[in-house]
């Protein structure tokens, strides 16, 4: 008598440890969002950042003259002291490109204190590059054939750093 209830306490705590694998893995995937894991489209951008309280302005008209830009945005806070750019670009390729002149010009703006600070990474479809001197924070980012430009005042970092976590970038 006593084997039968063994084996069924065996076999319950087995399911049950299974059902827990099987739940804390679900929820881990769907609470956090991978940076970099995958873009957002022009829209998603527009739609988020307005739910956030900025104004969104489409700027693409201004960019008529570059063949590989396919769609501007321009986000402004409400006191509009600062700006995020969102860029989709034609190909994975040309973002890249974009992405590179971008950080080759940040880097060049780069004084010779030690009150900056630089980050710099690329892996696969992503790259993020961001440059925080006592008044200024940078940052340019990529993921495939989008990409997110930003020159603010350093006193914005969180916010800024915030928003690009929500993004994926």
């Amino acid at each position: 008598m006593k084997k039968p209830v063994i084996i069924a306490i065996i076999i319950a705590v087995i399911l049950i440890a299974i059902l827990g694998v099987v739940v804390f893995t679900n929820n881990n995937k769907e609470e956090s969002k991978k940076i970099g894991e995958q873009q957002i489209t022009a829209d998603e951008f527009k739609s988020s950042l307005e739910d956030k309280g900025y104004v969104v302005m489409d700027s693409t008209s201004q960019m008529e003259q570059y063949e590989n830009i396919k769609q501007v945005y321009i986000a402004t806070d409400k006191d509009y002291s600062y700006r995020i750019e969102f860029y989709e670009l034609t190909d994975n390729e040309y973002a890249t490109s974009f992405y590179n002149t971008n950080r080759y010009n940040f880097k060049s703006s780069k004084a010779d204190t030690d009150q900056e600070t630089e980050t710099d990474g690329s892996i696969e479809n992503y790259s993020k590059y961001t440059l925080l001197s006592e008044s200024k924070y940078k940052v340019v980012a990529r993921i495939n054939n989008t990409l997110i430009y930003l020159d603010v005042d350093a006193t914005n970092k969180d916010t800024i750093d915030g928003i690009l976590k929500d993004l994926g970038y």
